[in-house]
């Protein structure tokens, strides 16, 4: 099996705007969808949660088609994989499954979103969503699991 760096590698290096932190901090919705066009190729296939730890980590949580539990911690700024952890699952119906996650996160950006900071699949209640709005203030964006956006707060 590939590591997540030769998945990703090749896809941020092409790709990345190096434009990660600028406008005050989060991730850019590009910068996103690259590193998780990554994390499909590496094998996730279901999502639980993302963050953007400290700003130039990416933490996900998720599942592959085989149950596996995925824990992946990826540098920003090239792909690099930081850590990785895999543990026999099953795959909960409330995890989003990739094009799930891509819709919420468009549902977010209509909204507002514009730099990505967390997202975390609630398996009772709801999703979660934070970053930025335009503006560079905090949002934070509540989702049902039909993925309609039934909640916008800026602190």
């Amino acid at each position: 099996m590939k590591t997540l760096t030769q998945w990703i590698a090749p896809l941020t290096l092409a790709g990345m705007t190096g434009t990660v932190l600028a406008d005050g901090g989060g991730l850019s919705q590009d910068d996103l969808m690259r590193l998780l066009d990554g994390a499909d190729a590496y094998g996730f296939s279901h999502y639980a949660e993302l963050d953007l730890d400290d700003g130039h980590r990416l933490e996900l949580e998720g599942w592959r088609d085989d149950g596996w539990e995925l824990e992946v911690d990826m540098r920003v700024e090239d792909g690099t994989l930081l850590h990785e952890a895999q543990t026999r699952s099953q795959i909960p119906d409330w995890s989003l499954t990739g094009d799930q996650l891509r819709q919420a996160l468009a549902n977010a950006r209509r909204n507002g979103l514009q730099r990505f900071s967390t997202l975390d699949v609630d398996g009772v209640d709801d999703i979660e969503i934070e970053g930025l709005d335009g503006d560079g203030r905090e949002l934070e964006l509540t989702l049902d699991h039909d993925l309609k956006v039934t909640g916008v707060e800026h602190d």
